[in-house]
């Protein structure tokens, strides 16, 4: 890093180095007993900016790291989302506020990690200054290998530094390694749009290649051309290993594993049998024990002499670690107290390494009981499998996000379904049949009804998305067909019920109300942080009418309709075979039911009088009307071929919208043909040929 670059890069000045001015966050994830060697192993390394993200496990895990902070160790950022089924939407808003308070406060480097992970430098005296001498030029990111270490054969939790306890993985520091790895990245926080647990999600403008990008591995190898083209996993045949790498603890001791797996405050959950089997299928995916890993760095310390100084001249800090081993040695007895004896049993088998059959793992859940959260994320569940690969696929670009929205056509409505191409019925399953069958984690369900049908698919608890058919959805194949923006909900690993229309009947079927009702009535949408429904055209009506089973859910419609109902807007010429179903009865008018709802968007043309009336009637404080001018009846297929119906519906997800940043993302959609179509008509009905005249001029000159 002695050779510097003088131009600017996201406001961050090209400078020689020293030390690098580089921030490490971590959130805590039920790791309170393994916190105190994570922090001072990486302020040994020479890392200063420290910051520990608290999940609220238990009132432990938080008075220990908030005494770390107070001895001027970390900064420690308490969570106001406690518990494990908040852990991902914690994640995400952790990860999205640490990358901009970084980004805002102008520092030079950002890493995450794991509190399984540890950063180890193999230069010299192994701290961060000798990973930088031993780099040829100035980086803007540096991705290390990660050394993944397996349980070596231990079944119990012990009170001993990490590196001392498991020694076998993946492969060794220097290698070969016998798997294709996952990374994890330090780089310049401007440079990125979003972070993941493995990787920053960089800025169109350098994935496109417009600005130029110095990408290193740990061996200081420009990988550059790989990582911005291809995949992001380190491959045996090119390890990237000499200067530093990360040694990542995922799989531990078994009781560890399943611990922090299961739950960790006062009141500990019953276990369902899905989560006891899919914690324990997890752990044997990611116990590695295929090599020694090699000494932990260049020049080790003596990591347990380390810490018993440390919390000696620490007596506040040693007490309240103390109480959390205290904790943490003591739940596996609690938890299996409160469990069916069958559970007792299959955990007692998995710590003795016994055979475990898969019939075992059946038992009655109590009716009312607090019980383990759904597993969090399909990716997760299918993550050591695709360790494996030889070749991992490229990041996508922004523009191709929108391709998850191919389906997004809601206009002009057809009443008559088309026959289903021959050649997508060859298809063997939808999506959500695939996710729920071959992720051996996901939950969810199939409800069959005469002419609709719903589909769950599990994946956490802070969102439930939950999309109504469109027109163009009830002419697909009906059997490989999924729920409209189904690839969508799944990329933002949130949990999805899609409501499946067979015929062009407006949703108007007793036996559907009936099944969503028992839905609500169960407690099915209240298990969720937040609820969105969504949809367009007859789906958009959907959305707004069932709104009124989740009181404060968001309502995002497309092109609505209010109603079909003779009564209520015989004024609409349109839909036939809608108008003749029956409007009697439950939603049947949504811009009534809409009026429990938090927000209701609603996505119109005022120029398209049939849907600025049905839009009008929506008369609650709660609407907010998006006028989207010149996208007709497709206000979903403009949005999409903008490249921004993503944007939209997760800042409508998350609470982030706003009129003025969802107007803001349509401007996208001005160069559209479509739009200049509707420019060009206006122009030629307000002032004729002088007018579009001057239009095309216009036009030209913004290319």
């Amino acid at each position: 890093m002695e050779s510097a670059r003088t131009s600017l890069k996201e406001g961050f000045p090209r400078k020689k180095i020293k030390l690098p001015d580089l921030a490490l966050h971590m959130l805590m994830q039920d790791s309170a007993p393994q916190l105190v060697d994570w922090v001072l192993h990486h302020r040994a390394l020479g890392i200063e900016a420290i910051t520990v993200h608290g999940d609220g496990a238990n009132t432990q895990a938080t008075k220990l790291a908030q005494a770390l902070a107070d001895a001027g160790l970390i900064t420690f950022s308490p969570t106001n989302r406690p518990g494990l089924a908040n852990a991902r939407s914690r994640e995400i808003s952790v990860q999205e506020k640490a990358l901009q308070a970084e980004t805002d406060a102008r520092r030079e480097y950002f890493l995450w990690l794991q509190p399984d992970d540890f950063l180890v430098i193999d230069a010299g005296a192994g701290r961060l200054e000798d990973l930088v001498a031993g780099l040829s030029t100035v980086p803007d990111l540096i991705s290390l290998t990660m050394q993944i270490a397996g349980g070596s054969g231990q079944a119990r939790f012990a009170d001993a530094p990490l590196p001392t306890r498991f020694t076998r993985g993946t492969g060794g520091a220097t290698g070969p390694l016998f798997l294709g790895v996952p990374l994890r990245t330090i780089f310049r926080p401007g440079m990125a749009r979003a972070l993941q647990t493995a990787r920053p999600k960089l800025k169109a403008k350098y994935i496109r290649r417009k600005e130029p990008v110095t990408w290193l591995n740990g061996a200081g190898e420009d990988v550059a051309e790989r990582y911005l083209e291809k995949g992001w996993l380190a491959m045996p045949d090119k390890p990237g290993l000499g200067l530093a790498h990360v040694i990542s603890f995922m799989a531990q001791d078994k009781e560890t594993f399943l611990l922090r797996h299961t739950g960790s405050g006062e009141t500990l959950p019953f276990m369902t049998p899905e989560h006891l089997k899919g914690t324990i299928q997890r752990y044997y995916k990611l116990n590695f024990a295929m090599a020694e890993m090699g000494p932990f760095g260049a020049g080790p310390q003596d990591l347990q002499e380390t810490r018993a100084a440390f919390l000696a001249g620490h007596p506040e800090i040693a007490r309240l670690h103390a109480e959390v081993i205290a904790e943490f040695s003591g739940r596996l007895e609690r938890l299996l107290a409160v469990q069916d004896p069958k559970a007792a049993k299959i955990v007692a088998a998995f710590l003795a390494g016994a055979n475990i059959t898969l019939d075992s793992f059946d038992w009655p859940v109590p009716f009312g009981a607090l019980t383990t959260p759904p597993i969090l994320s399909e990716a997760q569940s299918a993550w050591a499998e695709r360790l494996v690969r030889t070749e991992d696929q490229p990041e996508a670009e922004e523009e191709a996000e929108e391709q998850i929205w191919a389906d997004a056509d809601d206009g002009p409505d057809s009443e008559t379904p088309a026959p289903a191409r021959a050649d997508k019925a060859v298809i063997a399953a939808p999506a959500w049949l695939s996710d729920l069958r071959l992720s051996g984690q996901a939950h969810g369900f199939y409800h069959s009804m005469p002419n609709y049908a719903c589909t769950y698919v599990a994946r956490s608890r802070e969102h439930l998305l939950i999309s109504f058919d469109n027109l163009a959805s009830v002419r697909e194949n009906p059997v490989s067909r999924q729920p409209w923006g189904y690839d969508f909900v799944r990329k933002e690993n949130w949990s999805h019920l899609g409501v499946l229309s067979y015929v062009p009947g407006w949703f108007r079927d007793v036996n559907l109300h009936t099944y969503l009702r028992s839905l609500r009535d169960s407690g099915f949408f209240e298990q969720f942080e937040q609820v969105t429904m969504f949809g367009t055209s007859m789906g958009g009506y959907g959305a707004a009418a069932f709104s009124s089973l989740a009181p404060g859910c968001r309502v995002a419609a497309f092109s609505p309709q209010s109603t079909l109902s003779p009564r209520l807007a015989g004024w609409d010429p349109r839909y036939p075979t809608g108008k003749r179903a029956d409007w009697a009865g439950h939603f049947s008018d949504a811009a009534e039911e809409a009026r429990s709802a938090s927000q209701v968007w609603l996505f119109y043309d005022p120029a398209v009088p049939m849907d600025r009336r049905h839009v009008e009637r929506f008369t609650s404080p709660n609407v907010v009307r998006v006028p989207l001018r010149y996208a007709d009846h497709k206000t979903a297929l403009m949005l999409r071929n903008g490249r921004v119906l993503s944007a939209v519906m997760r800042d409508i997800a998350t609470g982030k919208a706003s009129l003025a940043t969802l107007m803001k993302h349509y401007r996208a959609c001005r160069t559209l043909p479509d739009y200049v179509e509707g420019l060009r008509a206006r122009a030629q009905r307000s002032g004729g040929a002088p007018r579009l005249a001057r239009l095309e001029r216009a036009l030209k000159q913004i290319g």
